[in-house]
């Protein structure tokens, strides 16, 4: 009889256990789900702004590339850049040239390149380089310590001309006045490095020293000694 009672405690214990398993599985599964999807929001709460930077990123390099592809293409027009200096011969370099007439400095060894000043007929100018381009020999010249450009070798010469005239250049943007003061009214500004003819020099009440000059254009004034060099 307590045999029996055992037996049946036993089973009854086994459906329990079988039943509560059976019920408890499903919420088991339930949780591992949601683990799992919690994970894959998190990954991909991380990979998005990820993805936006290296967006960003790609957006940044791609303008620099065309950047640099409109450098390239600036570099490769004629104009933009001094063409290579070929050495000169040892000896052939002049240390000076003078202007045959009034003639043109500009930045690069072609008539292409921008002015950046003008000097008068019989202008000094102080040789430093040169350069044989498919024009011509030309001479790469110092017009001060901050400006130096180009003169082409068929608008000067080596010999100094016997009649040679003085010239005023101006160091910068420089008043021509009426007068030999700052009082007096200004007739226009003349540019950095113009060449003007000298006609003589005066030192003011003031100990200022002055250059009467006379502009290619004819027009005469004064300007202050301290932004132009008599040459």
């Amino acid at each position: 009889m307590n045999q029996s009672k055992k037996l049946v405690a036993a089973g009854v214990l086994t459906l329990g256990l079988g039943a509560g398993a059976v019920i408890s599985t499903p919420q088991v599964m339930k949780a591992s789900s949601n683990v799992v999807l919690a994970s894959v929001d998190w990954v991909t709460s991380q990979l998005n702004p990820m993805k936006t930077k290296i967006s960003e990123l790609e957006s940044k390099i791609a303008s620099q590339q065309q950047e640099i592809n409109n450098l390239k293409a600036q570099i490769s027009q004629p104009g933009t850049t001094p063409p290579p200096v070929t050495p000169p011969v040892t000896g052939d370099l002049p240390s000076a040239v003078y202007a045959k007439g009034t003639v043109n400095i500009h930045s690069g060894a072609t008539k292409e390149y921008k002015v950046v000043a003008t000097r008068a007929s019989g202008s000094s100018l102080k040789v430093i380089d040169s350069h044989k381009s498919t024009t011509g020999l030309w001479y790469r010249v110092e017009l001060s310590s901050t400006l130096k450009g180009w003169v082409f070798s068929g608008d000067v010469s080596v010999e100094k001309p016997a009649n040679a005239e003085k010239t005023v250049v101006t160091f910068g943007d420089v008043n021509l006045r009426k007068g030999a003061t700052t009082s007096y009214a200004s007739l226009q500004v003349i540019p950095k490095g113009t060449s003007l003819k000298y006609i003589s020099s005066f030192t003011n009440a003031a100990g200022e020293v002055w250059h009467n000059v006379q502009t290619a254009a004819g027009v005469k004034g004064w300007i202050i000694g301290s932004l132009s060099e008599v040459k």
